[in-house]
């Protein structure tokens, strides 16, 4: 109940700070767009419109942006600076309260993040992405089941550095048995070195009774590139090492370390359909004919505003898994969700 309260804690900060937020982008021909600006990378800011949802706009297609929020800039030459801008062509002004204007090329500019002059609470829900899935099954006849889940992430970025958190929870229960239920927590946190290299550091937690796994824990790191960072699509490569730790039922506990390479993708199908996409594979150090393979898939259909209709698949195998268990474990949840 803990978890539910702060989630709900947590969405109504976001939409409230949602409603309160309103920015204006004037563009070289004259129109204006109204909404929030959440940020800017690789030539492309993005506008989030309580109408229209996300909005792309080029950023050599922007004159100005009238708002009273500041940001954080990074440059393509790693440096940062804070404060309100506004762009005049081939020139871009930074200015922020106490120091003197800044004037930096446009074409320079590698990151723009909102929320740069803010502090604490404030300054986190402004640059805050993210979305909640939710789906439930019930079946009534000679056997009662009944199946839920929740997939939640959240994301927070700076100029230089981007958080994000992911939960995924299944429950299944039927009468007479024992729950199937499945969870993950991971986080992330990348350090970007420049607009495309970053260095990461990773953590999570699984445990999922249908492969006897009461707990698995993860701690690592690596570097990733930006192979693609365009508009409809974003393409990451990313490799590091980690150490692991499983807790079995009725089994002894391993400790590995492992070796990691994978590939994130996220695109738009359509111009409007939604697709994100992790896949990694993962070599035992320890024991060589281990490796475990990780899949995780999401397509979203628009429904109206921020909310989507959403199809997960997930996968996992092991070469070497738990005594009475099965080497492959997949299944696929569909349900509603909420982009914000």
């Amino acid at each position: 109940m803990r978890v539910f309260r702060l989630l709900l804690v947590i969405l109504a900060l976001i939409f409230g700070a949602a409603v309160l937020s309103g920015d204006t982008v004037v563009l070289v021909n004259g129109d204006r767009l109204t909404g929030t600006v959440k940020r800017l990378e690789e030539g492309t800011l993005v506008l989030q419109s309580k109408y229209l949802g996300a909005v792309n706009v080029k950023w050599s297609d922007i004159l100005s942006i009238e708002t009273d929020a500041s940001f954080s800039i990074l440059t393509a030459g790693g440096e940062r600076h804070d404060g309100q801008l506004t762009r005049h062509g081939p020139r871009t002004e930074v200015s922020a309260d106490g120091s003197p204007e800044l004037i930096v090329p446009s074409d320079s500019i590698a990151r723009v993040v909102r929320g740069g002059g803010r502090m604490g609470v404030r300054k986190i829900v402004s640059a805050l992405d993210g979305s909640a899935d939710i789906g439930y099954g019930l079946t009534r006849g000679n056997q009662n089941q009944t199946q839920s889940s929740l997939g939640a992430t959240a994301g927070y970025s700076s100029a230089q550095y981007s958080f994000l958190g992911r939960l995924d929870s299944l429950f299944a229960r039927q009468d007479g048995a024992r729950s199937q239920s499945r969870h993950a927590l991971n986080a992330r946190l990348d350090r970007f070195v420049n607009a495309r290299l970053f260095a990461y550091g990773l953590s999570g937690f699984e445990r999922n009774e249908r492969r006897r796994l009461d707990l698995r824990s993860r701690l690592g790191g690596g570097i990733g590139w930006r192979l693609r960072d365009r508009k409809e699509t974003k393409v990451s490569a990313l490799g590091g090492f980690a150490y692991i730790h499983e807790q079995f039922r009725q089994q002894s506990n391993r400790v590995a370390a492992e070796a990691f390479v994978g590939v994130e993708w996220r695109t738009k199908l359509f111009k409007a359909v939604e697709y994100e996409m992790e896949l990694t594979v993962h070599s035992n150090q320890m024991d060589r004919r281990r490796a475990r393979v990780e899949y995780d898939g999401t397509l979203r259909v628009p429904i109206a505003g921020p909310f989507k209709y959403s199809l997960r698949l997930f996968d996992r195998y092991d070469t070497r898994p738990a005594e009475m268990v099965a080497r492959n474990d997949y299944g696929i949840v569909s349900g509603l969700a909420v982009v914000f």
